[in-house]
């Protein structure tokens, strides 16, 4: 059977290419070529569709590429990668990794997609994973700390996943605890943790990233809250996923190696900063309960800060969910 991605990898944006020109190069009928195409636009790739002319691409693909990736990468964070793949589908880079040996402590992992089938955000969620159009990220990191210390990990990564992208010239972002990255009160990125293992002792750490880079109305019906994305808020036309990909690397990796190395310092300061919620009226959805509050930001542990009825609650991230009260 011929691979779609061969057929995509032959089509251009700035010209045609008929089902009978590529049937005759691939050496399939026009019929192979037509379901190549339609899984192509499946996948949310937007593709021309002309009779008598054929098909085009109708905007460039932002394909990744793993030595414009590794080429910015810091000299430091470079050091430290063992391995780097960049596959054309996966189900899930989370998944995936979880199949992957643990990198010698200190060094780590990197697994991106162009696309994801079941990419996941926390609680379960699908996480809406288009082909070619976002950063699709997972890092497999061998935590030498308590998993017991992870709860501060999540929003001090979050706020690296913020500054990367403050450092490409985003402005208007936010936080939502437990790791969401906003612009403009809409969500833009997110962060999911996955760790097994010892309680005290190596475990295996799994970082899952997602970031909107170029993400179409039609690619994100399934979305169920308001989100956006870089292109819309860049102050350049020349989005490069590679640039972004390389920055959201360069600063993970310095926040895992920091983080393993000395205390947690100052999180709580650096969250206020960019709290979208703080102070702010929000329903917190646990387990079957829906508990009203007022959020107060977190504490040095990474929990959520939460004053019902005068008293403050500690809330761990687990399996909750937070939204702001209208």
């Amino acid at each position: 059977m011929l691979p779609y991605i061969d057929v995509l990898n032959r089509l251009e944006h700035t010209r045609y290419h008929s089902g009978q020109d590529l049937a005759n190069v691939f050496g399939v009928t026009r019929a192979t070529i037509h379901n190549c195409i339609l899984r192509l636009v499946s996948m949310g790739i937007p593709i021309d569709r002309v009779r008598g002319k054929g098909y085009r691409l109708m905007k460039p693909l932002d394909l990744l590429d793993k030595a414009a990736i590794k080429s910015k990468l810091t000299t430091s964070v470079r050091e430290k990668l063992t391995q780097f793949q960049i596959m054309h589908e996966l189900g899930s880079t989370n998944d995936y990794m979880a199949t992957q040996e643990l990198p010698k402590a200190g060094c780590f992992s990197v697994a991106m997609a162009e696309m994801q089938t079941s990419g996941k955000g926390r609680r379960g969620r699908h996480w809406e994973s288009p082909y070619a159009a976002n950063i699709y990220m997972s890092v497999l990191w061998p935590l030498q700390k308590s998993m017991s210390e992870v709860g501060a990990l999540s929003p001090l990564l979050s706020i690296g996943i913020l500054q990367s992208l403050k450092a490409l010239g985003m402005s208007g972002l936010g936080l939502k605890w437990p790791n969401d990255i906003y612009c403009h009160n809409k969500k833009l990125a997110g962060l999911l943790i996955q760790c097994s293992g010892e309680v005290s002792g190596t475990s295996k750490m799994i970082i899952g990233i997602g970031v909107n880079v170029y993400m179409s109305q039609q690619e994100s019906v399934n979305i169920d809250q308001d989100w956006t994305d870089i292109v819309t808020h860049s102050t350049t036309n020349e989005i490069s996923r590679n640039e972004v990909a390389a920055n959201l690397l360069n600063h993970v990796v310095s926040i895992l190696d920091t983080f393993e190395r000395k205390q947690v310092d100052n999180l709580v300061g650096e969250w206020a900063q960019w709290d979208i919620l703080k102070d702010k009226p929000v329903m917190l959805h646990k387990l079957n309960e829906n508990i009203k509050g007022v959020a107060r930001g977190i504490d040095e542990h990474g929990y959520l800060l939460l004053e019902t009825n005068n008293q403050i609650q500690h809330i761990s991230a687990g399996d909750v969910s937070l939204r702001a009260q209208l």
